[in-house]
């Protein structure tokens, strides 16, 4: 049986290879418009949808898919975060960085802050939580049609942080912002796959 340790182990590489990802520079090796944004988020929900879609899916929402948290409560993660990102998109869309900051642990990320924000959707059912992952995506994309394509990628400070240095905010453009969603969700869709196929087999 794998001892907790080694389980530790393997979630603190797991989220340093994640981390890895999201602070590594943008990949602007194609032309950035907010047709191909837009894309990209559709995408992603289109992927997100084919889950939901399954059979299998609802049936195990109070299972817990890693140390803490049930599928129902890493969905419940997903929207903050898919919240997070448009309200501070929102803010760079207006010309100025985020005035805030979420404090992420080298490891863990923002600990406290995922844990408030997933108590606070605890209590929906599981289709109010999609719905908002839902709701926050046509938000974003409709905005990236109320900006014109310099003020997509205008790097400001955004509302992320380290632990160990919060006067040292990340800096993103709203383009960079839906590579970070993109990058944060596929990350936990790919988990959340990989569960399923150890846990109950098969594909999707």
């Amino acid at each position: 049986m794998t001892s907790r340790n080694h389980v530790d182990t393997e979630l603190q590489h797991d989220w340093q290879r994640f981390v890895s990802q999201i602070t590594a520079p943008a990949n602007l090796a194609i032309r950035i418009t907010p047709a191909t944004l837009w894309i990209a988020l559709e995408d992603l929900l289109m992927e997100w949808r084919a889950l939901w879609r399954s059979e299998w899916f609802a049936a195990v929402k109070d299972q817990l898919i890693n140390s803490k948290w049930t599928l129902k409560d890493l969905m419940a993660h997903v929207a903050s975060w898919a919240a997070e990102l448009r309200a501070q998109a929102e803010i760079l869309a207006g010309g100025t960085g985020v005035g805030y900051q979420i404090l992420f642990d080298e490891i863990g990320g923002p600990r406290s802050w995922n844990a408030e924000k997933v108590e606070m959707r605890r209590s929906r059912l599981l289709e109010e939580v999609i719905g908002e992952i839902e709701r926050e995506t046509v938000r974003f994309q409709d905005l990236l049609f109320d900006v014109d394509i310099p003020r997509l990628l205008t790097e400001h400070p955004i509302g992320i942080a380290p632990t160990a240095a919060p006067g040292q905010p990340w800096i993103r453009s709203i383009a960079g912002l839906v590579e970070m969603r993109c990058i944060h969700e596929r990350h936990h869709l790919n988990r959340i796959i990989e569960w399923k196929r150890a846990k109950l087999g098969g594909d999707l």
